[in-house]
Order: structure tokens, then sequence, then C-alpha cells
């Protein structure tokens, strides 16, 4: 009984998780005894998986981005504007102040969170360096229009599937349909090495300013001693039965959006390399694992009124990093966000781009973006990753019934569907 209760009290979902292996870490040190074939084989697999001629690896996702728009300026100087989605990661803005650009907004559709071309097109103009379109929550955009218009304009196409590595749509693989491609491999991401960024690109004149901005990062004991001791405190803490410590502490900031422009730009290590190698011969599991989850949980939101979910674009193929999910009226009842941290239901990034109070000195003029401003405001994601339980789900299943009670006279909220392919804890 004892045990029971310690484990239902403590245990806490984050809301979205790789699970790194024993089996990671070790890879990560024997790559630490040979770097550079550990980086070069990791160049070999991610130039073999996704169809691209040239991959580059950086420290984090902001990095690799702030690196890849260095480049696109390189060959288009008299450009400093970036045009982005103004609902995305808070992440985004920064690598662009970084790259020390101006940042021009775009709103997006409501119900498929794909750019509304309408709002695109406005935006555009005869300084804007490059479009980033943002594959959010794992769900693949259509980006053939906008490669379109890109190309009219004379500007560049950034494909930035930081969370949608694996996903595709019409048979392309998101990360690969731009002038660059970027995927993250953060804790919260796909998959992940505590912290790490992927450029890819097919054109040799970008590859050619990459190569001086992302040489690997020394490779000195106390710089490795911290990413093994990162990784190993990763594996044990995102397991739902520790991750509530983690995130009863304040100042780790878990979970937080922040603009915070300043950071360095650099390659990764061998140690990460080796890593990130390890876990890319999961990807797929890890993703079909999401997407057998994201089916259960789509077929129970289907019996409650009120609620509405994304809809992926046709001929897509989704990796549901998580679940987002709208109020159907378009607010929620009582006007209260129902976030449950401790199943993992929590609302994505809190504000807009164009209401980031730190980001407006760096924002050239630019319409209003209301979408935007409703999915800070209503957007909430559910969790879809392997850790997530059957009890788990009959959780968010009453947690929601008790918001918007259920259509279909009380059928039972869950049924699983399949087995995650990666074992669940």
């Amino acid at each position: 009984m004892i045990a029971s209760t310690f484990s239902t009290k403590f245990r806490m979902l984050p809301p979205s998780a790789a699970p790194l292996r024993p089996a990671d870490i070790l890879a990560g040190l024997k790559a630490m005894a040979n770097p550079h074939e550990a980086l070069d084989g990791l160049r070999e697999a991610v130039q073999k998986k996704f169809g691209v001629r040239h991959a580059f690896f950086a420290t984090s996702g902001r990095a690799g981005l702030s690196a890849g728009l260095r480049a696109l300026r390189r060959l288009n100087p008299e450009r400093d504007e970036v045009l982005l989605p103004a609902y995305t990661s808070f992440s985004v803005p920064s690598a662009v102040v970084n790259a020390g650009l101006k940042v021009s907004l775009y709103d997006l559709q409501a119900d498929t969170l794909a750019p509304d071309m309408e709002s695109l097109e406005r935006a555009m103009g005869p300084r804007t360096l490059c479009v980033v379109a943002c594959h959010l929550f794992g769900y693949p955009v259509d980006l053939t229009p906008i490669e379109t218009l890109c190309r009219q304009h004379g500007a560049a196409l950034l494909d930035d599937a930081a969370q949608a590595m694996g996903a595709s749509i019409g048979g392309r693989m998101a990360g690969t349909m731009g002038d660059v491609g970027l995927f993250s491999l953060s804790r919260g991401k796909n998959m992940t090495a505590v912290d790490g960024g992927i450029v890819l690109t097919d054109r040799d004149d970008v590859a050619e300013g990459l190569v001086g901005m992302l040489a690997p990062e020394s490779g000195d004991l106390a710089t490795s001693l911290r990413h093994v001791t990162q990784s190993l405190i990763l594996l044990a803490m995102l397991h739902p039965r520790a991750y509530w410590l983690p995130a009863s502490l304040p100042f780790l900031n878990i979970g937080a959006s922040v603009f915070a422009p300043e950071f360095t730009v650099s390659g990764l290590d061998a140690f990460r390399a080796g890593l990130t190698g390890s876990v890319l011969k999961r990807l797929d599991s890890l993703n079909a694992g999401r997407r057998n989850m994201a089916a259960s949980l789509l077929a129970g939101l289907e019996r409650l009124d009120g609620i509405r979910t994304i809809r992926p674009m046709p001929d897509a193929d989704p990796v549901f990093l998580r679940l987002p999910v709208l109020p159907e009226s378009g607010a929620w009842p009582g006007g209260q966000v129902p976030e449950k941290a401790a199943l993992g239901v929590v609302r994505s990034y809190p504000l807009a781009l164009q209401e980031i109070t730190t980001l407006k000195p760096h924002l050239s003029a630019s319409e209003a973006c209301p979408v935007a401003a409703m999915l800070a405001k209503n957007l909430l994601t559910l969790p879809t990753h392997a850790y997530v339980r059957d009890d788990d789900v009959a959780a968010l299943g009453s947690c929601l019934k008790d918001i918007f009670g259920r259509a279909d006279g009380g059928a039972i909220w869950f049924t699983p569907r399949s087995p995650h392919m990666e074992k669940r804890a």
C-alpha cells in the first residue's frame, strides 16, 4: 500500500520525452576514443537516412538555426529580414536575433497549423532573406507553395523540422524540403542527445558557409564529463517516477519559454555524436510508438464534445511529438485553460511572438496575427511518448470528461489500439 501510494503521488509525466538507454550513453563514451570517426559516421548515417548531400551538427537546435541563417546571409548580405510563424518556439526568434537579423511575422491556419499563405505573401518584401516554416508538434506542412513564393521573391526557404524528425508529406521528408533544414536533439524532441542540432542542405554554397561555423566542440575532459553527467541525469530524471523532482524546482525553469538570443554557435562534441548515432537507429520505432499512442488518444477525443484536434494536411505522415487540442467554441469553459501538469497536459508557447516584449525591438513592421494569439492562449498538448501508460490515458480521459462530458452516452473513453514499439515504462 505504501509503495502504491508513493508511486501514484510522485508519478508525473513529462509533456514530451525521448527516452535514453544505457547503451546510448555507452555508445557516446566509445565515440570519445575516436572523435573524427564518430562524427563522420554520424554524418554518413544522417545523409543516407534523409537523402541529403550535406549534414552538420551543432550544440543545440537554436545554434544550428543561427548557423543556417548566417550561411544564407553570407550569400545575400543585402537582405536582413527573416519571416517566422507568429506561433512557434521562442528559440526560433532567439536564433534569428543571434544571427544579427530582424524578425517579421506571418500568421497560421488554426485547423492545420500550416502557414496562412495570404499572410505570408503580405509579409514578403525586398529585404526578406528567408522564410522559416515550422512543422509544429510533428505535423508536417506542405512547403510546395512556400517554395514557389520564395523563388518569386528571391528568398530562401528554411525547413524547420526541429519537432518533426522522421515526418513526411507527399513522400518528402520534413527537414529536406528547403535550402536549409533543421532537426533538434534537445530532451523534448523526437530523439535526443540531451541537446544538439542537425543542419541539412543540398546546396554546396550554403555548406561552404557552415563548415567554419560548426567545427566540433572541444573534447576537453571537463566538457566531456559534463555531457556524460547530463545524459545520466536525463536518463534517470525523465522517467515519470522521478520527473516530479526536477519539475518541482523553479530555478531549473523546466518547460519555460524564454527569448534568449545570447548563445554560442559551435559544433557537436564526440560524446553526443556517438549518443545521437545510437538513438538514430531507434528513431522509426520511437515515432511509431507516438503514432500508436496518438491514434488511441484521437479515438477517445472523437467521443468528447467541445474539443477539437489539429488536422494533418493531405498526404501527411505526422510523428506526433505531442498531440495538440483546442476548444471547439474558441475558448475553454470558464475561461480557464485546463492544464494538468501531472499528466503532461500543458500549454505550449504562452505568447505569440508579437507579444514578447523583449523581441519587439527586433521586429520589423508586421500585421496582426490573430490566429497565433488564439493558439498561444488556448492550445493544449497531450503527451504521446513512450512513458505514457494505458492508465495515464484513462486518467486523461477522466480529466477531459469532467470538463466537457461525453458525447456517446457513456462509452469507455480509451481503448488501446496497439502497443508502443518502444517498450513503455
